[in-house]
């Protein structure tokens, strides 16, 4: 036995180790099955909670920059707001200076008829009432404004000075009662005189009946009496009928001119005359 055991000792060694060896390797890959079975039973577990965190995370960091994305756009809104306001606060001023610039424009553009020299003025009050007819302008003494001094637009006639200061003038408006203008019918040259009545519309005087005139006609200042230059349009014939006395017609003339809406004025310059005289029959 003996004998046989030292012939076949180093067959009997690696049979030996290869027997060794072979458990060892069992025992290895059952470890390693085991590891895996309690490796997928754990992700089974937690994968989901994992997942449910994850997904919670992700919305309250999608809220969170949500959140910041909509105060600083809330924030950018506000200041557009602001931009905007005052981009049409600033478009409002220049539109308004346009419309001026347009409107002093026209002015100046005027037809020199017998006009020299002449200022700008801007209306800075009203007198509208059934009392009496008057505008306030920012142009006086200061300006070599003075009394009795025509006041007209591009349209036309508006008035004149009667009360100057240093620095504003009152202007009695041609449809003032007490105001009066030496006048042509511009086509046949019939002359009149166009009389205020503290109204839209003022009276036309001393219209012959034979005269050639109709309604739409236009009215200019004749120049006679030295108040106003000769050519100033003051507006169309807009009422005619005979009158009562057979002699002259009842006429009503509207200003060219919209009292209502004059913003600027241009004051000629020059020392007026007296107004034309009115019969007292033509103050009824």
């Amino acid at each position: 036995m003996k004998y046989l055991l030292r012939k076949y000792e180093n067959i009997i060694l690696i049979l030996a180790l290869f027997l060794i060896a072979s458990v060892l390797l069992s025992n290895s890959l059952r470890a390693s099955q085991l590891r895996s079975l309690l490796e997928r039973a754990s992700l089974a577990v937690i994968a989901p909670i994992q997942k449910g965190v994850t997904g919670t995370m992700r919305n309250i960091v999608g809220v969170w920059d949500h959140y910041i994305f909509l105060a600083n756009s809330s924030k950018e809104n506000v200041e557009l707001k602001k931009e905007l306001k005052k981009e049409k606060f600033q478009n409002s001023l220049l539109a308004e200076e346009l419309e001026k610039y347009r409107r002093v424009e026209n002015l100046l553009s005027i037809d020199p008829v017998a006009i020299n020299d002449a200022r700008v003025a801007a209306v800075v009050a009203w007198d509208s009432t059934n009392l009496a007819r008057t505008l306030v302008i920012d142009k006086g003494t200061d300006h070599k404004v003075e009394n009795g001094m025509p006041v007209i637009t591009h349209d036309g006639l508006v008035g004149r000075t009667v009360v100057t200061a240093s620095n504003s003038s009152r202007v009695l408006m041609m449809t003032d009662a007490r105001s009066a203008v030496d006048a042509f019918v511009q086509g046949s040259r019939v002359r009149c005189i166009v009389v205020g009545q503290n109204r839209k519309r003022a009276l036309i005087r001393y219209l012959p009946l034979d005269a050639e005139v109709k309604e739409g006609d236009v009215l200019i200042s004749s120049g006679l009496g030295g108040v106003y230059p000769k050519g100033l349009r003051l507006g169309t014939v807009s009422r005619l009928k005979k009158g009562s006395d057979r002699l002259f017609y009842e006429a009503e003339m509207t200003p060219s001119a919209d009292f209502s809406r004059i913003e600027e004025v241009l004051v000629v310059l020059g020392k007026g005359g007296p107004e034309p005289e009115i019969k007292p029959e033509a103050k009824r």
